[in-house]
């Protein structure tokens, strides 16, 4: 009986041993399940419809997923010309809960009719949707912030190029005036009064130096000396 009571009990302590490594690895697996990162996904819409906003972008893309950060870029000519209520926008980004949900977005409602309700003026509009795969929502502030270095450079260069021009507009009048009180000055002066002028005659750099080759052959022949001699005693 004492043998039989050994084994069972050396029985059930296997078949524990057995049971703790299962038990164990199962623990592992749903930690690892649940320390796995979900990756949010962005989605671009081309075109905005008209009449839409961020509030409404949000409110319809919330009926196909989890949204989170929306950016919408207001047209360069937002404020230009005939006013019209809201403002208008030309592209997005919308931002999804995890990258599936946002590729499973992108390809269902593409090349799609917006809808809704009849009276809207998006009911007809067809979206343009296209998942950018590898995209964060960091690279978008990148581009923004690029965007905006270059703006302001080229309105930096814009402004010199202004004041460069408004100086010459100031040294162009300010001789102007010089010359009209000049012209002045001549008309009053007396009849009988000479004025001298300058002229100045611009010389040909040739004849120059053939002018200066035939006075220094002229002064050799007037010295009488050769010319090597005078190079030993007056070197150049």
């Amino acid at each position: 009986m004492k043998r039989k009571m050994e084994t069972s009990d050396h029985e059930q302590e296997e078949e524990e041993q057995d049971e703790q490594p299962t038990t164990s690895v199962d623990k592992v697996l749903d930690a690892g399940e649940k320390k796995k990162k979900i990756t949010p996904g962005v989605i671009y819409l081309s075109r905005i419809p008209n009449k839409m906003n961020v509030t409404i972008i949000r409110s319809y893309f919330d009926q196909y997923g989890h949204t989170g950060r929306i950016y919408l870029q207001l047209s360069k000519n937002e404020g230009k010309g005939k006013r019209e209520r809201g403002p208008k926008y030309t592209e997005g980004w919308v931002e999804f809960k995890s990258k599936r949900e946002a590729k499973l977005i992108a390809k269902q409602l593409n090349n799609q009719q917006v809808g809704g309700r009849r009276r809207t003026p998006w009911y007809d509009d067809i979206w343009n949707i296209k998942y950018l795969s590898k995209f964060r929502w960091t690279h978008l502030h990148e581009r923004f912030q690029y965007e905006n270095e270059v703006r302001k450079k080229r309105l930096r260069q814009e402004v010199l190029q202004a004041k460069r021009e408004a100086n010459l507009y100031i040294e162009n009048v300010e001789k102007g005036r010089k010359l009209r009180k000049l012209e002045k000055k001549m008309e009053a002066a007396p009849e009988g009064l000479n004025i001298r002028e300058w002229n100045y005659d611009q010389q040909d750099p040739h004849e120059a130096a053939m002018r200066r080759k035939s006075k220094k052959k002229d002064q050799q022949q007037s010295t009488g000396l050769p010319e090597n001699l005078l190079k030993a005693i007056f070197p150049s």
